[in-house]
């Protein structure tokens, strides 16, 4: 740590009471406390996204007002103490269980990045705390044991798989993505989490020793953020508010506990808003008491949560907010009541970026006391020029117990996935022997060099890790690398998904994620008979993907390989990732998803068009013709411009995709444009089984032996005389296409990455 001069605050700084929540006092919610500590930023308007973090404007300042009231004394204690502390800027902060220390991101006039310093309230002491000074270390928060945890666009490695991984970009603005770390108050012993797809920010510390944090989740069309919990290890993620339906808005943030199973916190749109939004009273569903602790775990049920609406008035999407409604940038809880009294830091008027910039203006948070019964919002702190945010009382705390997993060091840098009955789901109903496994697939980004989209679909990376068999208990188990983003599909004995969990997830290395079911009820317990599953008594499949990340593609060998699936499982993990071509470096295009089209389609269905499939046409609103389509399954590239509402940059996909994928919807939305003639999409992202092409081809069974006297569908299979190569689909031809759909329809995959990347 690099200990920086101090100047004296004063011992007035620690009187403070220690606060209960939901006391007795009677001179009103702030009667028992002496002082408020208040980060104060100057003003800005760049900081839209919920998720962004390196917005640096120098002259931010801790500030304690005492007494909490609106002529209390304002004393800076932070950060004027030392040249080298000059032209600070403070992210976020938090308080020590003990109210002596505030553990803080700060970007200085010398820094590159934010990094983590540590103030002594007693002396004024700053300290820097040693982390990687190329990297962003934001959202602090102390744990039990002197640790900090803290978000960061650091990345985890795995020695055996990624030894030098990047990390990943967000889908839309392409950050850096932030991830969860843990390091010693001292700066010894930095661990980083597992990594998810997309970013994890703003953790708070739960009574019962859990950090709840906000994820974004992206794959397909989702794109919002959820609260979630973990131990204070960073294991055993799960979903706490928001992913079933339950939310109030696309995304839920910065949430903080009022009492076991209640959080208040900001309910809001992902982009546009400032970071601010609606208050809502989340409750996260049943609650229960173990060894005299108060916890709601697992007799939570997701599925099963509410809200409660703090401020009615306000958007939870990024329309503008009306003058006088506002919006609010987060929430601290002075008590439990029904109706809590919060600390609020809130801003009239719109409070979104894009509005704001129009008229040059930025947001101007103040901090208030809210009282949440008669939604009447009572002054505090409000200076013009500054945003005043994150108030809380300078008092003592309960430090909560350590939360951590046992973890199985024979693993190395695997992990262990699985569920006890895939049946049990609050998500989909199975039919009970439907699902023949689990397919497992790894995620990736644009940082692996692609371009921004990976295809029309808006899906980001998808590698097959491999398909772990369930057994007919409905368990299965699988080995997996560690701190790898990873997407789960319960497939049928086509290899067809039946259902696709909506999320990323991963797991650190001797981490066990074993579930009840396929996203079943936590309220309800998961029975097995007699105390063990059959695939805990098999053992898990082993090392699903366990390769180099250089080796997770695939080959072409492979590709060509005609008889790859064939006896028994192992051939399915070789079809790694399925490109399109014709881009492909390792095949020239004649192993993808094109030398499917090229030996059995294009001469039917080439350029000429001989089947005779009518086409459709997309155009502006003044009636031009921005592009016309014809049913066309060959290589030839194809260029839209989409309007200049995209960026105006031309998309070029092959014929063939464009007319299996379709075009980009979000682009033709954004610019106004409208679609004419005999639309339709004929391979659906993430559900083969109802996919016009799959459909149409009907593939036989190929798990776990292909049989060509099974079929997927009831209809006649395209007669094989149809085929432009006189014959039927092979079993790895049928199983191209079908991953090539319940991977997301990408065009782009690591076996034909534009940029020649070497993963």
């Amino acid at each position: 740590m690099t200990k920086l001069k101090s100047i004296a605050i004063g011992a007035a700084l620690l009187t403070a009471a220690p606060m209960g929540c939901g006391g007795n006092d009677t001179s009103g919610p702030l009667g028992s406390v002496d002082a408020l500590i208040i980060l104060q930023r100057p003003k800005r308007n760049d900081a839209g996204d919920i998720f962004q973090y390196t917005s640096y404007v120098p002259g931010a300042r801790l500030t304690k007002l005492s007494p909490p009231t609106a002529d209390g004394t304002k004393t800076t204690i932070c950060c004027d103490q030392d040249p080298e502390l000059a032209g600070m800027d403070i992210q976020n902060y938090d308080l020590s269980f003990d109210a002596k220390e505030i553990v803080f991101s700060g970007h200085s006039a010398k820094d590159t990045h934010y990094g983590l310093y540590l103030l002594t309230l007693d002396t004024g002491a700053v300290t820097q705390i040693a982390t990687d000074p190329g990297r962003d270390y934001v959202s602090p928060i102390f744990l039990p044991g002197d640790k900090i945890l803290f978000n960061t666009n650091a990345v985890v490695s795995n020695p055996v798989t990624d030894p030098d991984p990047k990390q990943h970009v967000d889908e839309y603005e392409r950050g850096t993505t932030t991830q969860m770390g843990v390091v010693n108050k001292d700066g010894t012993n930095e661990q980083l989490g597992p990594r998810n797809l997309s970013h994890r920010t703003q953790p708070s510390l739960a009574s019962d020793g859990r950090v709840i944090f906000t994820q974004w989740d992206h794959l397909g069309g989702e794109n919002s953020g959820h609260l979630m919990f973990m131990n204070q290890d960073m294991t055993e993620l799960r979903e706490a508010f928001g992913k079933e339906g339950t939310g109030a808005s696309n995304s839920t943030l910065k949430g903080r506990e009022i009492s076991p199973g209640r959080y208040v916190a900001i309910a809001t749109a992902r982009s546009r808003t400032i970071q601010a939004g609606a208050l809502i009273d989340a409750r996260l569903g049943h609650v229960s008491e173990s060894n005299g602790i108060v916890r709601a775990d697992d007799a939570m049920s997701e599925a099963n949560a509410s809200y409660v609406m703090l401020t009615p008035d306000v958007p939870t999407d990024n329309s503008p907010s009306a003058n006088t409604i506002g919006r609010y940038y987060d929430a601290f809880p002075l008590n439990a009541k029904e109706h809590p009294d919060l600390l609020v830091s809130w801003s009239d008027g719109p409070v979104e970026s894009s509005v704001l910039a129009s008229a040059g203006l930025s947001a101007n948070f103040g901090i208030y006391l809210y009282d949440t019964e008669h939604l009447a919002r009572h002054p505090i702190l409000d200076d013009p020029d500054m945003w005043d945010i994150f108030a809380r009382p300078l008092q003592s705390r309960t430090a909560p117990a350590v939360t951590a997993s046992t973890n199985d060091n024979t693993l190395g840098q695997q992990a262990v996935i699985g569920s006890m009955n895939v049946y049990s789901s609050t998500l989909h109903t199975f039919q009970q022997g439907s699902v023949f496994g689990v397919r497992v697939m790894e995620g990736y980004s644009s940082e692996e060099g692609f371009p921004r989209m990976f295809g029309t679909t808006m899906f980001e990376g998808h590698t097959n890790l491999g398909v772990a068999q369930v057994q007919p208990d409905g368990s299965w188990l699988a080995k997996v690398p560690a701190n790898v983003p990873m997407h789960v599909q319960a497939v049928d004995q086509f290899g067809m998904s039946l259902f696709n969990e909506p999320v990323w997830f991963s797991a650190r290395a001797g981490e066990s994620r074993v579930c009840g079911g396929c996203h079943e009820d936590r309220a309800r317990a998961t029975v097995i008979n007699p105390g063990i599953t059959q695939a805990a008594a098999f053992g898990p499949k082993d090392a699903l993907g366990m390769v180099p990340r250089d080796q997770r593609a695939t080959s072409a060998a492979d590709l060509t390989n005609a008889n790859l699936i064939a006896g028994d499982l192992t051939g399915i993990d070789k079809l790694r990732d399925i490109s399109w071509g014709p881009s492909d470096p390792t095949t020239g295009g004649t192993g993808g998803v094109q030398s499917v089209f090229n030996q059995n389609c294009v001469g039917c269905h080439g350029a000429n068009n001989t089947a005779g499939i009518a086409g459709y046409t997309i155009s502006d609103a003044m009636g031009n013709v921005v592009a016309t389509w014809t049913f066309n399954l060959s290589s030839a590239p194809v260029t839209i411009n989409y309007g200049t509402a995209d960026g105006g940059t031309p998309q070029t996909y092959s014929a063939s995709y464009l007319t299996m994928a379709g075009p980009d919807m979000e682009a033709i939305s954004k610019n106004n444009l409208m679609i004419t003639g005999n639309f339709k999409v004929y391979m659906n992202p993430e559900d083969a089984a109802n996919s016009e092409l799959i459909k149409k081809i009907n593939p036989t069974r190929l798990f776990p032996t292909p049989d060509v006297s099974v079929r997927a569908f009831t209809t006649n299979p395209h007669s094989s005389v149809g085929y432009d190569s006189g014959r039927e689909l092979t079993a790895t031809e049928f199983y191209k296409l079908i991953l090539a759909a319940d991977m997301g329809v990408n065009y782009f995959s690591r076996s034909n990455n534009p940029h020649n990347q070497t993963y």
